[in-house]
């Protein structure tokens, strides 16, 4: 039966000072392995500079703006910067300042998957859903960088965690806020957030109690609510008059939709689905998905549909699989309704998770991954049920029956074994590699011991010296499960080993053009500080720029057609500086003639253009019709300009 008074809730606070002082242990060591290179922990400069420009302006920030003129947004929804934002302007610019949000979000998300499993299955499951979630090395890096998909991780897990409080109590008001934190993680990472609406709707209509009208209601209550939540930023967007806001990035029609649903959206599987998207750019020109990633070759694994076994990705979100496919099994063994019987919430739980767990999975088969941290779609799932698989794997490991107790002992030994596997295949380094196979094989030896002995007779199962050896059962099963991705997410202690915010990564990628160091060198904590500075190169352009009067009385330092330039100013000065072409460099953000107005009004008349910008190039077309004065040529060593020097020209057309 459902409980229906909520002081039937099991409360963390409510739980023996084991459980309580515990959870505060793992959430010490999480926060502490997200924190240990916080100041290395920037390098998506695109979206740094969004952050900054929405620090330095309210309407910025309104709009998701990349610029603090806010001239042209992000190419996504900038949700997940908002947090970010905030920070700056608390803390002032840093990398710390940019990535402390993430910790948070990871610590919350830690917290919401020790009471889900707490409640589930009980105080150990708690514990072990929260240390699974604090050690998943995925988790570890992405929540220790500034990423999207922090937020959206955060939001559906908090959005899991209030889906169950509906289970359980039966009230409506939690089935709502379930929704509106789907909607706060559209606005992190749009479509993706979607990933667990599917299972809201139909764990809503099957498992709410009463008539059919009812469990309809309920559902189409928790879908209304959750598209709501989720479109509420987009239609500000696209209702605000196109003079009032930013050119919107990632269309080429200033269209919100067609940047969130094509761009953003079913053009990662259908390439040009959405008439408006901008096409033939960045991860959206990739073919079909193969089967299978040539092992040499990073951009077809994140094409390939066998991606979430691949080593590039297992070894990041991976470790869990055994036993939380385990925990799908043994928990429809333990709570398959009985004949007559209403599910249970236990039940309840079990179908919703899954079926989060199985759509995020097929979404991200199919789908192209740009980069490593789109996997954590799958990591709070795997935690949780990884948690229910350990509860239940102890559970039967104490039955009478040898048999059951050496089959689930074999499940364990298949887990331990993955593991190992996982720590050679990810080249973990020997000074960690060697005591997690140690932990591994020692576990395994002393529970099949355990699995293999007789049931002691009830009147001498109570001396100290079995009770003893049935209480070391939970923490044996649940070192063999966490040993392994516990001991492969402490190489982040190594900054060389700890990721970017353009790749989360813990450890070494199996293949890359610049390898790291195989050797492993943890460094002292970086806690705070990074600050973000203008590269030489790029300091001589933006002086030479200032000195013929870019950036007096309120104008921006230049118009630029590549993003890669101005990003670095903006992340480094907090200046304006105006940027056709979006993160493509395909978007419309000017005409020729609208920048011929600027020049004309004196709101600018400085341009920083690419050389060997395509003839459409609306920056290059002005500089080639007005007549302006080349002030020098550039050399940024910006990559991301052109392949060999960054190359660029500065010009004066005033």
């Amino acid at each position: 039966m459902h409980p229906t008074d909520t002081d039937s809730l099991p409360r963390w606070w409510g739980q023996p000072w084991r459980f309580r002082s515990g959870l505060l242990v793992i959430l010490l060591v999480s926060a502490a392995l997200m924190v240990w290179n916080l100041a290395k922990g920037g390098d998506a400069s695109f979206y740094e500079a969004s952050a900054r420009s929405m620090s330095e302006s309210w309407h910025a920030m309104l709009f998701g703006a990349f610029d603090p003129a806010g001239t042209v947004t992000l190419d996504k929804l900038s949700g997940f910067a908002v947090p970010q934002a905030l920070s700056i302007r608390l803390f002032g610019m840093s990398t710390s300042a940019l990535a402390l949000p993430q910790v948070v979000e990871g610590l919350i998300t830690v917290w919401c998957c020790s009471v889900i499993g707490l409640r589930w299955a009980g105080p150990g499951a708690g514990l072990v859903a929260a240390a699974a979630a604090a050690t998943t090395p995925i988790f570890v890096s992405m929540f220790a960088h500034p990423m999207e998909d922090g937020l959206v991780t955060m939001a559906l897990t908090v959005a899991l965690f209030f889906f169950q409080r509906a289970l359980l109590t039966e009230r409506l008001w939690p089935l709502l806020v379930a929704a509106l934190f789907v909607g706060v993680g559209f606005q992190a990472k749009m479509m993706q957030a979607w990933f667990i609406l599917p299972a809201f709707v139909v764990g809503s209509f099957l498992w709410t109690r009463g008539a059919w009208p009812r469990r309809l209601w309920r559902s189409t209550v928790v879908l209304a609510t959750a598209v709501a939540a989720s479109l509420v930023w987009v239609l500000v967007l696209q209702l605000t008059p196109a003079a009032d806001r930013p050119y919107i990035d990632g269309s080429t029609s200033n269209n919100a939709f067609a940047m969130v649903f094509g761009y953003n959206g079913l053009d990662r599987l259908l390439p040009h689905a959405v008439p408006g998207a901008v096409g033939g750019s960045g991860g959206h020109t990739h073919a079909a998905p193969v089967f299978f990633a040539a092992p040499s070759d990073l951009s077809s694994a994140g094409a390939s549909l066998t991606k979430l076994v691949d080593p590039l990705y297992v070894t990041q979100v991976g470790w869990l699989y055994p036993i939380a496919i385990a925990g799908i099994v043994f928990g429809l063994i333990r709570w398959w309704p009985r004949r007559g019987g209403a599910p249970s919430a236990s039940f309840a739980m079990l179908g919703v998770v899954s079926a989060w767990l199985v759509t995020a999975a097929l979404v991200l088969s199919v789908a192209h991954t740009p980069h490593t941290a789109y996997v954590a779609a799958i990591g709070t799932q795997i935690a949780v049920l990884a948690a229910v698989g350990w509860k239940q794997a102890v559970r039967m490991l104490r039955a009478p029956r040898r048999r059951t107790r050496l089959a689930v002992c074999g499940v364990l030994v298949v887990q331990a074994g993955w593991s190992v596997f996982l720590a050679i295949e990810g080249a973990l380094p020997a000074i960690l590699l060697v005591p997690a196979v140690a932990v591994c094989g020692a576990c395994c030896v002393a529970l099949a011991a355990h699995a293999w002995r007789t049931r002691p007779r009830a009147s001498i199962a109570s001396t100290r010296r079995n009770r003893l050896r049935l209480a070391a059962v939970p923490l044996l099963a649940a070192a063999l499960i966490l040993g392994g991705q516990a001991a492969f997410s402490l190489q982040v202690v190594d900054p060389a080993r700890n990721g970017t915010g353009g790749d989360a990564y813990v450890g070494i990628k199996p293949v890359r053009s610049d390898p790291t160091p195989l050797s492993f060198r943890p460094a002292p904590p970086q806690l705070w500080g990074g600050s973000v500075t203008l590269s030489p190169k790029v300091s001589d352009l933006v002086n030479a720029a200032r000195t013929a009067g870019g950036g007096a009385d309120g104008r921006p330092d230049f118009i630029t057609d590549s993003w890669a330039i101005s990003a670095q100013v903006i992340d480094a000065t907090g200046d304006s500086v105006l940027t056709d072409g979006g993160y493509s460099g395909t978007v419309p953000v000017f005409t020729e003639s609208q920048l011929e107005r600027m020049i004309a009004t004196g709101a600018d008349h400085l341009f920083v253009v690419k050389q060997n910008a395509p003839a459409a190039d609306p920056v290059e077309q002005v500089v080639e019709h007005s007549s302006c004065t080349r002030l020098g040529s550039f050399s940024t060593g910006v990559i991301a300009v052109s392949p060999q020097s960054g190359a660029v020209e500065l010009w004066d057309c005033s």
